[in-house]
């Protein structure tokens, strides 16, 4: 007979490429999530899962509690926030140069009054849930409104968001949109900076 070969297991180091996260990542999932699927083999202390079990892995994880919603197409997603800035966010009657509009902005001598980057950012997480999206980070003690507001008024690093990317504001003190950037960029900038954050826009349905 000839020599069984040994199947090459995965382990919490594999899962976590699989995902794109920290192995710490999925050793916290396997401790608060009871239906997390269990491993095929535990050897010395150390997880193994049979690689056909893959799948299982990838629909459990669209589907995580907390999480617990299928990720978006990229597509739909993109599109979803594009929209969001125009109708909700910029003034699509006005000038592509015009100031940020949203229930309760204040201005002052032109800027934006002291903590409007905040209530911005508020305001576009809510207006993102009306429309059946949600953002969630891979840390739950991410703030999301602080997150989101980094994303449309902090400069950004190319070790951050890469090289040859976008680094610059999204929006200015004034409010207004990048010089030159379009709504379907602020839409993919956004994106972007959100994964950066180990954030993403769900689905909520």
């Amino acid at each position: 007979m000839g020599r069984h070969m040994v199947k090459e297991m995965l382990g919490v180091a594999d899962i976590a490429v699989l995902f794109n996260v920290e192995p710490k990542t999925v050793s916290m999932w396997r401790l608060r999530y009871g239906d997390f699927p269990e491993p095929d083999v535990t050897v010395g202390g150390t997880a193994g899962w049979d690689p056909e079990r893959a799948e299982e892995l990838r629909v459990w994880e669209s589907r995580r509690p907390g999480q617990g919603r299928r990720t978006m197409l990229a597509q739909h997603v993109q599109e979803t926030v594009r929209r969001t800035f125009i109708f909700r966010f910029l003034r699509p009657d006005d000038l592509a140069s015009a100031p940020i509009d949203f229930p309760g902005v204040r201005y002052e001598d032109g800027r934006l009054a002291d903590g409007m980057q905040t209530e911005a950012a508020a305001y576009l997480i809510g207006a993102l849930r009306d429309q059946g999206c949600e953002i969630v980070f891979q840390d739950p003690a991410t703030d999301p409104v602080q997150a989101v507001r980094r994303v449309l008024w902090d400069r950004w690093s190319p070790a951050e968001v890469g090289e040859n990317e976008f680094i610059g504001r999204l929006f200015d003190d004034n409010g207004r949109l990048y010089h030159g950037c379009t709504a379907f960029d602020a839409a993919a900038y956004t994106l972007q900076r959100l994964a950066a954050l180990g954030g993403e826009v769900r689905s909520m349905l």
